[in-house]
């Protein structure tokens, strides 16, 4: 056999050098297996309720250590067959061209909660919040920005997204109310130079340096040519574009007593060969906002969700801080559409997690940040905070029910039939079995639901015995925008059980995508609130 270098030229023998592959390092991510699974299911299940037609991404984050326990986009792909388009590509695949596939298939496996840049709309108001606090150009009690509907930049006439003017309002409450003409005020009294100087600072004028692959960086206005109309919009986060991580790390320093930290996506490396672990420590690249602003701006992310535009995204129990943002289709093309978006932080009293939903041109019947991002940080929070050891903030349990219309679901296993049935009953639940034979002598193998959760009275248990082989598939039903009672009787017509999560006149999400196929007596959470009038 013999050997030819690159110009296909022949390599005499004596030239010839051997070198034996080595094995590599293993490595050790800062992903929670956990957190990314739901970061995934809540994501699909907001992009396809939404009609999210350029889809979406999540990130979760630990503020102290930069580490990034999850980061998801839908729509994704199969890694163990990457070339095979995904479900959104597959449609006339066959009619494109070889290069058309390529650049589609380029597309699919893109990361864009790192590499693709958009317009962060409201959630920037964070930054020139805490860009005047630190800089002492407000406070938190004068009301002294005025909203009229419509705010005069040099001539040029920039609206308010309410349709209602806002009147006046101190910090806190047009942060709350994400007053446009509020904060384009309070750009141009921090300046061109200050706002630079922050950016930078923050972080925002280059890439966050996470050695993630294709990771981008913001598209800004160039600093010496900025006129006034440039920073009133850039105040209130358009016309412009950042990346998601890029914006997640620089709130994360806003709540992380104001120091920017590194984001961490490798924790260790093993050496293969000789279980050498070496460590990767977090890196605190500098201090960009005080501690004492950094504990005011925490105070008005929580302010932001009791009495602002992020209720959607509270939980009873926790200090839920968190800004929407919904940011107009005008900077690049109008076939770009809406980016609505939240950004969840918890607990505003010491910040451990930081969640940044993005959705990207949604055509369902709501696209604000507050409506339809909001909700699933609240389902990703809801799902991960009780995981990560995060307790509440007080020692009452965060019920759905309660003790008089709910009970505890007995463990029936291993009883028989006729007795876990009247154990049943005499909780006060349903129960339905397909058992043909001796009810008295047969024992019980499964329960559906599980045991030792509280559920409404009135509530059906399936029961199932060994020699039961067929379990009943049922589709769950679209409970959003329905009231408590609608919601139970849908979910109890399909021979579901339900569990609510919040208060409030109505379904704002469910935590099973409408259509999807569950197994009777599966139990549906969903999460009550009030309509929010404003949602931006």
């Amino acid at each position: 056999m013999t050997s030819a270098n690159v110009a296909g030229q022949e390599i005499p023998d004596d030239n010839r050098l051997y070198i034996a592959a080595e094995n590599g390092n293993d490595v050790v991510l800062s992903i929670d297996y956990k957190v990314q699974s739901i970061a995934e299911k809540y994501l699909k299940q907001a992009v396809i309720e939404n009609g999210c037609q350029n889809g979406g991404n999540v990130i979760v984050m630990n503020p102290e250590t930069g580490d990034i326990l999850a980061m998801a986009n839908y729509p994704d792909y199969d890694l163990n067959h990457p070339y095979t388009p995904n479900e959104w590509l597959i449609k006339g695949w066959d009619e494109l061209s070889d290069e058309e596939q390529t650049n589609k298939l380029y597309e699919m496996w893109r990361n864009k909660a790192a590499s693709a840049t958009y317009e962060p709309g409201s959630t920037f108001k964070l930054i020139t919040s805490a860009i005047a606090l630190e800089e002492g150009l407000v406070d938190l009690t004068t009301r002294e920005f005025s909203c009229e509907g419509t705010y005069y930049v040099d001539d040029v006439p920039v609206s308010c997204w309410a349709s209602n003017p806002h009147g006046y309002s101190n910090l806190p409450e047009a942060l709350g109310r994400s007053c446009n003409p509020a904060f384009m005020q309070i750009g141009l009294r921090i300046g061109p130079a200050r706002f630079f100087k922050y950016a930078r600072a923050f972080g925002l004028l280059e890439s966050t340096h996470s050695d993630l692959y294709g990771e981008s960086s913001s598209i800004m206005h160039d600093e010496n040519e900025i006129r006034k109309i440039e920073l009133a919009t850039m105040s209130f986060g358009q016309r412009f574009t950042i990346t998601p991580l890029q914006l997640i790390t620089a709130v994360s320093a806003i709540v992380n007593d104001g120091v920017l930290v590194k984001p961490r996506i490798v924790k260790q490396t093993v050496n293969t060969n000789t279980g050498v672990v070496t460590n990767i420590d977090p890196v605190e690249v500098r201090q960009v906002i005080s501690k004492e602003t950094s504990e005011k701006m925490c105070q008005m992310l929580r302010y932001v969700v009791t009495d602002g535009t992020g209720g959607n995204a509270d939980i009873k129990g926790y200090s839920i801080g968190g800004k929407s943002g919904t940011s107009e289709p005008k900077y690049t093309s109008t076939s770009d559409g809406y980016v609505a978006s939240f950004i969840g932080v918890v607990p505003t009293t010491d910040v451990k997690v930081v969640v940044l939903v993005t959705l990207y041109k949604p055509t369902g019947s709501m696209h604000q940040g507050g409506e339809i991002a909001a909700p699933v940080v609240h389902q990703i929070f809801t799902d991960i905070l009780p995981y990560l050891g995060i307790s509440s903030d007080n020692n009452e349990a965060i019920q759905a029910t309660s003790s008089d219309t709910s009970a505890l679901v007995p463990d029936v296993r291993n009883k028989t039939v006729a007795e876990a049935e009247k154990i049943l009953k005499n909780t006060g639940f349903n129960v339905v079995s397909s058992i043909s034979v001796d009810k008295e002598s047969t024992l019980v193998s499964d329960q559906v639901p599980k045991p030792g959760i509280r559920l409404l009275k009135d509530s059906t248990i399936f029961l199932y015995t060994s020699e039961d082989t067929v379990r009943v598939s049922v589709s769950v039903p679209d409970l959003k925008g329905m009231s408590a009672a609608q919601a139970i009787n849908s979910v109890r017509s399909k021979d579901l059980n339900i569990i609510f999560d919040g208060s409030g006149s109505q379904v704002i999400s469910q935590d099973y995508l409408n259509g999807t196929q569950v197994e009777k007596g599966t139990i549906i959470t969903v999460t009550m609130k009030d309509e929010l009038k404003d949602a931006h």
